[in-house]
């Protein structure tokens, strides 16, 4: 198959499924879908991944960081163009009503199909309560971080198969903090910096969350993956956490490209939002060389009813001995960036 059917057909793929119906899943390691990566075929480092590919992953230390914002589509302008009084802005508002900034890092170690691993998440969120009288409408503030230790094991059930399976445990303790304000007093536009730069936080919790996955190659080239995530379902303040499964498939085009297209099946609460959330995506891999390779991914992203698609691109350098790995995902205002590095 020549590069330009290849290309071709991949782009296609990748606008199929970003109109598709619509977790997030923060993009540790620069092995998520918002950098081009993939949560169900995952490189095996990511501890919010598959378990099943813990042993796909080189024997390593690996660091990693993202920083960045999502928002609904055009949220802060809408933001911004809120005025006090205007029902027709409040509508707007209410139509693109969340924004999402997330900080991540973490150091994770993998030999011999497992791994332990210790992340930290600072999650500042905003989202838009409409009501039925315009004036009683609300700006919701919240602020959520969590240290959390995961140990994991997955790969092949027994030598030469062709089937992996896996499984792992989260301990997280949360910190969580929320700001209201009202419509009739507030000024939104103002009150965004100081919502996604919040650091107060009141309240703690613990939880404790079992993840599990399988991949299974169905024909030479061709693999089907399933994940499931907090099987156990656990309240954390007004969030309900709840199990949220994850399907995909993966097809090889020779020696120089790969596509990924997964999706949830089913749509679940997670923390910040006391909503439910759902994400697909699509994703193209290409090797340059054994050391070089580029990913490419769009993701289409839902949190309650308002959504946005993201494009984003992960330049990857591999050696036997190390890993590096710089992602970037196109977005407003502050977009999300990454980075990946594994000594061996």
């Amino acid at each position: 198959m020549t590069p330009r059917p290849l290309l071709t057909r991949a782009v296609l793929c990748i606008a199929a499924a970003a109109c598709a119906p619509l977790v997030a899943q923060t993009p540790l390691f620069t092995d998520g879908p918002a950098f081009g990566g993939s949560k169900v075929f995952s490189e095996g480092m990511n501890p919010l991944a598959n378990p099943a590919r813990i042993g796909h992953a080189p024997a390593g230390y690996y660091l990693g960081y993202v920083d960045g914002d999502q928002r609904a589509q055009d949220n802060k302008k809408r933001l911004e163009a809120t005025t006090a009084g205007d029902p027709a802005t409040l509508a707007a508002l209410a139509d693109a009503p969340w924004a999402l900034r997330t900080r991540a890092y973490g150091l994770s170690g993998v030999k011999n199909g497992a791994s332990l691993a210790l992340t930290r998440e600072e999650l500042n969120g905003m989202l838009f309560h409409p009501a039925a009288i315009a004036a009683n409408g609300f700006l919701d503030g919240r602020r959520a971080t969590v240290d959390r230790l995961s140990v994991g094991g997955g790969g092949p059930v027994q030598q030469g198969s062709t089937t992996a399976m896996g499984g792992s445990l989260r301990i997280e303790r949360w910190a969580m903090g929320q700001t209201t304000l009202p419509y009739a007093t507030a000024n939104f536009a103002g009150a965004e910096s100081d919502l996604l730069n919040g650091s107060g936080t009141s309240h703690r919790n613990w939880n404790v969350a079992l993840d599990s996955g399988i991949v299974l190659e169905v024909a030479q080239g061709v693999r089907l993956g399933l994940t499931a995530d907090q099987l156990n379902p656990k309240h954390i303040g007004d969030v309900y956490l709840q199990p949220q499964f994850r399907a995909g498939l993966q097809l090889d085009f020779g020696q120089m490209a790969m596509l990924t297209l997964e999706g949830d099946i089913n749509s679940a609460e997670r923390m910040p939002f006391p909503v439910k959330q759902q994400a697909a995506s699509a994703s193209l891999r290409l090797a340059f060389s054994q050391a070089a390779s580029l990913m490419l991914g769009v993701e289409r992203r839902k949190i309650d009813e308002a959504s946005v698609t993201r494009a984003g691109a992960t330049l990857q350098i591999r050696t036997p001995s190390l890993l590096l790995a710089f992602g970037f995902q196109a977005g407003q205002d502050r977009p999300m960036k990454g980075m990946s590095v594994m000594v061996n």
